[in-house]
């Protein structure tokens, strides 16, 4: 008896699955049948760019860019003594793309009126996939206050074994590990301020970042800095590189890189790798947009020898600037970092990515991969 009901249980669980797959089917028939999903797939297929040799660069064939550098000036004080440097005014920088996007959303966007997978896709991922329960934070303290009514105030930081550093647009703090505030806030203009000459000095702007190099036990602070946008520029990012583990009283040595004479810097990311053999690099990457228009003009890439930075030396910089018909329907480079376990062979080229990111809006899934090789010798 307890095996023939077994049985009608899982003929019974086998016609309702069947059913609920049915139902599912007729669903998608029908939006198919009314011609839901065609402008959306018309669309992808439309704004896919094709990648030819024609629009890329044979392999080796870029040469780089002349890359002008200050630095390194040693910065030997604690960061608790360093003479306040008033933050500069807000500049008035609206979020910066490739294309026009809009700025409020007061109605269903297009692509749900365009088909109604995006809903399905919702249902089958509630039903199909557990949600899973995010732990709870291990310790929560105030950080840094944000003064300049900066929108959004680009928080970023990295933590170390004995540190925290957060940076926001115009200044960053120290915590030791339990939220106690070592130092600051400190200003950029504060910190960067013995790099005379060039807009490090005094005209530091934000969207920082903060990396922990947990191989070099160092620390890396960066921001960027030029004369007001828009405008002629030049154009520079500022970094500091610890010299010891001990961000707040073992000295910094600073460094002014000229990204571009006369196209804004925007949204950099940057990476720590160990290649090319011995000391590895440090890659950056921006956004380029003209200093007077405005207008989207390519991506710059940098890679800095971050074992003569590491010794306080020069940074023997590599930079490339890759064009609009080069970059072909994305923007945002990101390339990849590492930070524990196992490191990359010996080598092993920088991996640096980017997701399309047509005109048209729609959201594409090609993700497209770039080697970038450094050689700080030949």
């Amino acid at each position: 008896m307890k095996k023939k009901s077994t049985s009608k249980s899982a003929f019974f669980n086998l016609r309702v699955l069947i059913a609920s797959m049915l139902c599912l089917f007729s669903i998608f028939v029908a939006l198919i049948a009314s011609g839901a999903f065609s402008n959306l797939f018309a669309q992808t297929k439309g704004t896919k760019q094709a990648r030819t040799a024609a629009n890329q660069d044979a392999p080796g064939t870029q040469r780089p860019d002349i890359v002008q550098m200050v630095g390194p000036v040693r910065l030997d004080q604690d960061l608790r003594t360093l003479p306040y440097v008033a933050p500069n005014p807000p500049n008035p920088l609206l979020p910066m793309y490739r294309h026009p996007r809009g700025t409020a959303q007061t109605t269903v966007p297009s692509g749900y009126a365009l088909s109604g997978l995006k809903y399905v896709q919702a249902l089958l991922k509630n039903l199909w996939r557990p949600t899973p329960n995010m732990p709870g934070p291990l310790l929560t303290f105030e950080g840094i206050g944000d003064t300049c009514a900066c929108q959004p105030p680009d928080n970023n930081g990295d933590v170390g074994p004995n540190h925290y550093i957060e940076s926001i647009n115009e200044s960053f703090k120290i915590f030791d590990k339990s939220g106690n505030t070592l130092a600051g806030p400190t200003t950029y203009n504060s910190f960067f301020a013995q790099l005379t000459g060039t807009p490090c000095q005094n005209e530091n702007f934000g969207d920082p970042f903060t990396i922990y190099d947990a191989q070099a036990d160092r620390w890396v602070i960066s921001d960027f800095a030029f004369p007001g946008f828009p405008s002629s520029g030049p154009f520079y990012e500022c970094i500091g590189v610890s010299i010891t583990g001990d961000p707040v009283s073992g000295g910094w040595n600073l460094y002014a890189l000229e990204v571009s004479a006369s196209n804004l810097d925007d949204y950099p990311k940057a990476a720590v790798w160990n290649n090319p053999q011995p000391g590895g690099a440090y890659f950056f990457t921006f956004n380029l947009f003209n200093g007077l228009s405005q207008a989207f003009e390519g991506v710059a890439a940098f890679a800095l020898d971050r074992g003569s930075m590491l010794t306080g030396g020069p940074t023997n910089a590599i930079g490339f600037t890759v064009g609009l018909t080069g970059v072909g329907a994305s923007y945002s480079f990101l390339p990849a970092t590492f930070r524990t376990g196992d490191p990359p062979p010996a080598g092993r080229d920088e991996f640096v990515l980017a997701i399309d990111t047509p005109a048209s809006g729609v959201t594409l899934t090609q993700v497209h991969g770039r080697l970038f090789h450094a050689d700080f010798v030949n």
